[in-house]
């Protein structure tokens, strides 16, 4: 089975002419939707790099990947409603008025910039100004230099996803009340979600731009090309002379049971062997040896890489070779349907998300897994965290600092801004599955589950004898959804990876970094969310499928084949004999300029940063007669693309007399797409999410109120909710195994006195460093 059935008989209508609501409907497409799309005359999508020229005419190979599966409506896009399931459109709200009063049983999804209200609601935007306002470019690129937005088109495909997340979730809650809903779906706050703006809540600082993540890996120069390594990872310092026969490092640098060793000593020593080497006989000898690393991968290496070929990764169509099936789909039919199956279910008496009911195993850690789980719980699904009394989730441990406390004696695993971030609306059990009755503690959450998602490495499951198989020994029904670094199959599928090293062996990096010089990193992993956001979507489609039916569905994915579908259009370039582009900042073409210019230094001595998009002649004559930059030369968009350079450096100059925030609003003012840039910090104080009521509070009893993430989406009639802090550690097991499972006390008495289980850990060891003292801010 592949994935284009899940969603088989659904009918979505498409009226766009941007990238969220396209991409939004694609996912649709993919999973076997049949998608009607109307593209606005004004749509953006037909001039979207990279074009090529067919039959005579530009085509843009955005567009081009963005149509795939579906099929192109005629006439007038409000006829095709009378039959149809979902809307999905980035109209003006005064062409999409009636439809919910037309049409009371039809989804609708509204994408905008900003959504319909809020200072910001009439701002000019495009993906460069979305991401300064969402705090994204904020932490990517380098210190000092120009703010970088993601590249390619991985934001707002990104945006796209999610709005289909919320979709898939009303379709289910359809089945029991038989009323549409009305779903907003804002770029900037569905970006928003995307950063790590909680640590900067809890240390009152910014997270810094510094080229990926400090500590961990950095990109180095091979013989001819790029990785992403950690040179003063111990790993990788023992893994070297095993693959390659060279000199061990010195003793020195092995010393001790820490991960790394010291910086610049570690680099000393790899570094001249990893630029006398290939980077691809890098990549499979310390991949094969445990190391985690990524390769940086052109379009066309892509389109030969040896695992997506392995597993039939990619579509052709017209000519044209692309990203296809990113994931892999196994449907077993049972005989008798699940009697208690979610669209049979009872609701509870105060129902809120439309997920309300849902029961979600969850088996995932890091970011990847969690940030899916997190969007499921947000929607009013009952998420039940799994994790090992020995050896919970390795975000528990992150390397950033613990939130400051207002608990002096808080276990430091349960105060990390990171975990407490991505697990937040979540209960959790601290089981040991390597157990025999641990086991059985899991197939009993399984057989009241409605889902299961986990993004362990491949042959774990099996290990555990946790498989699908196993599941449906218990759950005839049961969804599956199963993400890793490279899936199931192929010759990398027992190599390790995480949202660092993806980029890299994806595609992205290479796309990413200044004019001339080397690519960089993403600031924080932001490919694990991102990737997330399509396992979240996946999970959707396998249970909405599984109502329909008697099936049980399994959900195959990988990091790696999710990360190479979000810049598909330049393997379709690749595949038709284009380049990929060079490396440029925030450069692209149709639009000069295109970048950050750095403002007058805040008060405390930070840059700050000013987002400009000029996309047209029109444009450019209103900012050039504010600034006194009118030139003749500059008035034609290929005249400002020819001076660029001199361009920028001549409104760089004007900039950096101004106030950032000030300049924004003098820009918008008068029709120039313009947004500061915020750091994780002053994301925290935007006045639009703030009127908008976006940020969550929550309570946690270690770390007091705090101001958390909103959500990506406004849903109208059953709203999206959070009043959990995430779990400490084995906080409900007791709870859970109790009231949900129905075990008696005695049995929970001698799982725990066996250590099959552990209750809360809610204290530090004695003699451990006590985490800092809340500090007001």
């Amino acid at each position: 089975m592949s994935e284009g059935d899940l969603l088989r008989g659904l009918r979505v209508v498409e009226y766009s002419r941007d990238i969220p609501a396209a991409a939004c409907a694609r996912e649709f497409a993919r999973w076997g939707a049949d998608v009607r799309c109307f593209e606005a005359p004004d749509s953006r999508l037909r001039a979207a790099p990279p074009l090529i020229e067919r039959d005579g005419e530009p085509c843009s190979l955005l567009r081009h990947s963005l149509m795939i599966g579906k099929t192109m409506g005629a006439g007038d896009w409000r006829s095709e409603l009378l039959d149809a399931d979902v809307l999905i459109s980035d109209a003006p709200l005064d062409e999409l008025g009636g439809i919910a009063e037309e049409s009371p049983a039809l989804i609708v999804v509204h994408a905008s910039p900003f959504g319909t209200d809020g200072p910001y609601a009439d701002f000019l935007a495009d993906g460069l100004i979305v991401q300064a306002l969402a705090g994204f470019m904020g932490t990517n690129g380098l210190a000092g230099r120009e703010p970088l937005a993601a590249p390619a088109a991985i934001i707002p495909r990104a945006v796209g996803i999610l709005g289909a997340v919320a979709a898939l979730a009303a379709l289910l809650d359809r089945l029991h009340s038989g009323r549409g809903e009305w779903i907003e779906l804002s770029s900037l706050e569905a970006c928003s979600t995307l950063i790590m703006s909680l640590r900067s809540e809890f240390s009152g600082e910014a997270l810094p731009r510094v080229d990926g993540t400090p500590g961990w890996a950095e990109v180095i120069q091979t013989a001819d090309g790029y990785i992403t390594l950690s040179p003063w990872s111990k790993e990788t310092l023992r893994n070297l002379p095993i693959a390659f026969g060279v000199e061990p490092p010195p003793a020195e640098l092995l010393e001790g049971e820490t991960r790394f060793a010291e910086q610049e000593p570690s680099k000393a020593y790899v570094q001249p062997i990893v630029e006398s080497l290939d980077a691809a006989a890098i990549w499979t000898k310390l991949s094969e040896l445990g190391s985690v690393m990524a390769m940086h991968r052109s379009a066309r290496q892509l389109l030969e890489d040896p695992q997506l070929n392995a597993i039939r990764f990619f579509h052709e169509e017209q000519e044209l070779t692309g990203a296809g099936r990113a994931m892999r789909v196994t449907k077993h039919e049972d005989d008798v349907p699940r009697a208690d199956r979610f669209a049979q279910r009872a609701r509870p008496q105060s129902s809120t998300g439309p997920l309300d009911g849902l029961r979600v195993v969850d088996f995932t850690h890091a970011w990847l897994g969690p940030y899916a789980t997190t969007l499921l719980s947000d929607l009013g699904a009952e998420v039940i965290k799994v994790e090992g009394p020995k050896r919970p989730d390795l975000w528990r441990y992150d390397a950033a600092e613990p939130m400051r406390v207002v608990s002096p004696d808080a276990h430091p695993l349960n105060v990390r801004p990171n975990f407490n971030m991505a697990n937040r609306g979540k209960r959790t059990v601290s089981v040991a599955l390597d157990t025999d009755q641990g086991r059985e503690i899991a197939l009993d959450l399984v057989a009241r589950a409605d889902v299961v998602l986990e993004n362990f490495r491949p042959r774990v499951l099996e290990n555990l004898r946790l498989t699908h198989a196993h599941m449906r020994e218990v759950n005839p029904q049961i969804a599956l959804v199963s993400f890793s670094g490279f899936g199931t199959g192929g010759p990398y599928d027992n190599f390790r990876a995480n949202g660092g090293t993806t980029e890299g062996n994806a595609g992205w990096d290479l796309l990413y970094g200044y004019a001339g010089e080397a690519p960089l990193m993403l600031g924080t992993m932001q490919a694990d969310p991102i990737v997330g956001a399509q396992m979240a979507a996946a999970a959707l489609a396998a249970v909405l499928a599984a109502q329909n039916g008697r099936a049980s569905i399994h959900v195959e994915g990988s990091m790696f084949e999710s990360a190479v579908a979000y810049i598909d259009e330049y393997l379709l370039a690749a595949s038709a004999g284009e380049q990929m582009p060079e490396r440029n900042g925030n450069r692209v073409p149709g639009a000069a300029p295109h970048e950050c210019f750095r403002c007058a230094d805040a008060i405390d001595g930070r840059d700050e940063w000013i987002a400009i998009s000029v996309p047209d002649d029109a444009t450019w004559l209103r900012l050039a007669g504010f600034a006194d930059l009118d030139r003749p030369e500059w008035r034609t968009s290929a005249g400002r693309k020819d001076c660029e350079a001199a361009l920028e450096q001549e409104l760089t100059a004007w900039t950096r007399n101004w106030n950032a925030h000030t300049l924004q609003h003098r820009l918008q003012r008068i029709g120039v797409p313009a947004a500061a840039v915020h750091s994780t910090l002053t994301h925290l104080r935007d006045p639009h999410l703030a009127a908008r009521n976006w940020w969550l509070y929550l309570a946690h009893p270690d770390t007091g109120t705090r101001q958390y993430q909103g959500f990506p989406w406004r849903l109208r009639r059953r709203p999206a909710t959070c009043d959990r802090p995430a779990p400490r550690l084995g906080e409900h097991t007791v709870e859970i195994l109790s009231e949900t499972l129905g075990y008696e006390a005695e049995r929970i008495e001698r799982l725990l006195a066996d250590e099959v289980i552990a209750s809360l850990t809610d204290k530090r060891v004695p003699g451990a460093p006590a985490p800092r003292p809340i500090s007001p801010r």
